[in-house]
């Protein structure tokens, strides 16, 4: 029982410092993709154990090293996400029967693309494909385990719903928590592909 408390605790303390770290490198705006990838990148070596304990040094070592080349995937989930938001928001009020078609599309490919890109940062650390094939590659692998990128969704919607609900908790641990999860279960879905887990891991 102390042990797990113990567990509890220490992953506690690395997410809340995980967080305040990436909300710092956030605070520009414009540096959110690679301070996201930055994060990402230290949470992958916490997953494996490389690092026992978050550290800035590594984050902002991680943060130099991505902040060129992880734009191009950041930018093109913005772009497409926003362009699927902006689609929804403009046929919200639509009664005729195409639009009804054209919104129940769009539904379903929002919901592939939040599949695809669920995954895509542990994906791109790990490979570092370029973007569109990281994005077609993270798919893959959600629809490959169905069930384990049901419980990642799942966590993502309580992790919303401790923002919504429990707005200061949420805000220092919301980011972290979304990296931990999908690190995790990209980690698991990988694992399970032997030729692509064997090669070479950033």
């Amino acid at each position: 029982m102390r042990r797990a408390l113990m567990f509890i605790m220490e992953w506690l303390w690395r997410l809340l410092y995980l967080n305040a770290i990436w909300l710092l490198f956030s605070l520009p705006i414009i540096t959110i993709i690679p301070a996201t990838a930055a994060m990402f990148a230290v949470m992958d070596k916490l997953v494996r154990e490389d690092q026992d304990e978050p550290d800035f040094k590594v984050f902002f070592r991680e943060f130099k090293r991505l902040f060129l080349k992880s734009y191009p995937l950041g930018l093109s989930i913005v772009i497409i996400g926003g362009l699927l938001v902006l689609d929804l928001f403009i046929l919200r009020n639509a009664m005729s029967g195409i639009s009804e078609i054209i919104r129940v599309a769009l539904l379903a490919v929002s919901l592939l693309f939040l599949i695809a890109i669920s995954y895509s940062f542990p994906v791109f650390l790990r490979y570092e494909f370029p973007w569109y094939k990281t994005l077609f590659f993270s798919f893959m692998l959600g629809v490959r385990k169905p069930f384990i990128t049901l419980l990642m969704l799942c966590g993502f919607l309580l992790i919303l719903l401790m923002v919504l609900f429990v707005t200061g908790i949420g805000i220092l641990l919301f980011a972290s928590l979304i990296a931990l999860i999908s690190t995790v279960s990209a980690h698991y879905v990988i694992n399970s592909l032997p030729k692509l887990s064997s090669q070479g891991a950033t």
